[in-house]
């Protein structure tokens, strides 16, 4: 039996014939694994059209030269929604496989920091920019229903007020629908409709394709691989730890920027890899905004290193109130994942993951910097929403608090400092030898319930120093765990 390897230095040893074969071997496991992945952005010929619908009084109103896309729920008179039409008919194979099909949305101003739910709909009639308006989708032909005549829902995105942020619409089942023929058009048309109830400050403006910059435009990202190819199932997913341990590392990454401000993804993956971690809590990290990340997403673009430099599958859950959030990394396939907002744009990640056959909860937030009074509020929902899961939990972050603080001690009622732990036990160790992680504090944790079914083994702040630069203006923190 031959084993075929796609080397030309292995298959030049074979006769021709074999050669050949060995080639097209190779280029069929090259197509079967082939994907592709398009941005749809450019106005007028990719996005055939953008623009707001408003009711009532504004009802007959032509919207579409607006550089704004506005929702907003209530009287008729002022109620807005958005309607967006992509050319997913020419840009992506009839039948192909759809595999993402993301749209994004930037920010411009919002009312209020409640997060409005903007729903997706698939809009059934085929409207035209410059003639659509509340009561007609095109010169002369009307609506059946003044605002729109909507379909089925494909997903909801909650909008706060992360203004300069893009929001993700989840569009994958609606543009698998469209380019297989199942709507009669194989363009891709959708409506954003504010499915939450009329209080005050939900209205909600988004750039539109007539924003003076390119990036701040609405775009669909849609990775798809052709109808026919045979696509490779992806690898089965590791099975749960058989042992007793887990291994959880704490890390605010400063966004990717090394000590010498460079934006350094793979530096910071090199880091994570260097920790044999189990599960990551990730902060700073930034979603299609900000330094290092406007055009893409940094946790899945992390996520994807890890798994290269690791060769085994990384599952990720994130959440992202502004632009900027928190990532968890696990090894382990999760058994439940989930994220929760908190006041004034911090949030909370959640994962759990099962250790010698026990669910461990593992959560991920940043605590308020600029604003102390906001802290209290922050810690109080994240602990209260983490109530809702069994024990034990481990909770990360960076706290932006220190010891013998009230904010310290709200977090040290309900839970345990590891560092703290692992010091009194003498198993706490630091290159810095006080197991400061920013500058000369303590501001990193990882904190675990005090439930006999989970021990601390040890708590490590490692020296991340490579060629005299540091992946982050945080230190990471390291600790060992016994799951009983």
């Amino acid at each position: 039996m031959v084993n075929v390897v796609c080397s030309p230095t292995r298959t030049a040893r074979f006769i021709h014939r074999l050669v050949m074969v060995l080639i097209a071997t190779c280029s069929v496991a090259a197509a079967a694994s082939a994907q592709t992945t398009v941005t749809l952005s450019t106005p007028g010929t990719q996005i055939n059209a953008d623009l707001t619908i408003q009711g009532g009084a504004s009802g007959l109103i032509d919207f579409s030269t607006s550089d704004t896309l506005v929702s907003k729920v209530s009287s008729e008179s002022f109620t807005r929604r958005i309607l967006l039409k992509i050319d997913t008919q020419n840009n992506i194979p009839a039948n192909a496989v759809i595999q993402s099909a993301q749209l994004y949305l930037v920010l411009k101003s919002a009312e209020s920091s409640q997060g409005r739910p903007m729903t997706a709909y698939w809009v059934n009639q085929s409207f035209v920019s410059g003639q659509t308006n509340w009561y007609y989708f095109r010169s002369g032909q009307a609506w059946s229903s003044p605002g729109g005549d909507r379909g089925a829902s494909f997903g909801t995105t909650s909008v706060s007020n992360a203004v300069g942020s893009a929001y993700a619409f989840d569009l994958t089942q609606m543009v698998q629908r469209a380019v297989n023929g199942e709507f009669g058009s194989r363009y891709t048309r959708v409506e954003l409709v504010d499915t939450g109830g009329s209080d005050s400050g939900n209205f909600r403006a988004f750039h539109s394709t007539r924003a003076v910059d390119s990036a701040l435009r609405p775009r669909l990202v849609v990775t798809y691989s052709t109808a026919g190819t045979q696509i490779q199932p992806p690898p089965p997913p590791p099975p749960p730890p058989t042992g007793t341990t887990l291994r959880v590392m704490q890390f605010n990454i400063h966004k990717t920027k090394d000590s010498n401000g460079a934006c350094n993804p793979d530096f910071t993956a090199n880091t994570i890899v260097a920790q044999n971690a189990d599960v990551v809590s990730l902060n700073e990290v930034n979603f299609y905004a900000g330094t290092c990340a406007w055009n893409f997403d940094m946790g899945e673009t992390l996520r994807s290193l890890l798994q290269q430099k690791t060769g085994v599958t990384w599952y990720a859950q994130s959440v992202n109130p502004n632009g900027v959030g928190n990532v968890l990394l696990s090894r382990y396939q999760p058994v439940s994942s989930s994220s929760y907002l908190l006041d004034n744009g911090r949030g909370v990640a959640q994962m759990g993951v099962v250790v010698n056959g026990r669910t461990v909860n593992v959560f991920s937030t940043h605590i308020e910097y600029d604003n102390a009074s906001w802290r209290p509020t922050q810690i109080a929902e994240a602990l209260g929403w983490m109530t809702n899961f069994s024990t034990p939990r481990i909770l990360m972050g960076d706290m932006n608090t220190w010891a013998a603080t009230p904010d310290y001690y709200t977090l040290t009622s309900t839970l345990r400092d590891g560092w703290v732990t692992a010091q009194n036990a003498g198993t706490a160790t630091a290159y810095n030898g006080t197991g400061a992680t920013e500058g000369e504090s303590r501001i990193d944790y990882v904190l675990y319930s005090n439930v006999t079914a989970l021990t601390i083994k040890s708590v490590n702040v490692p020296n991340t120093v490579v060629n005299g630069l540091k992946p982050s203006d945080h230190d990471p923190v390291v600790a060992k765990f016994t799951v009983q």
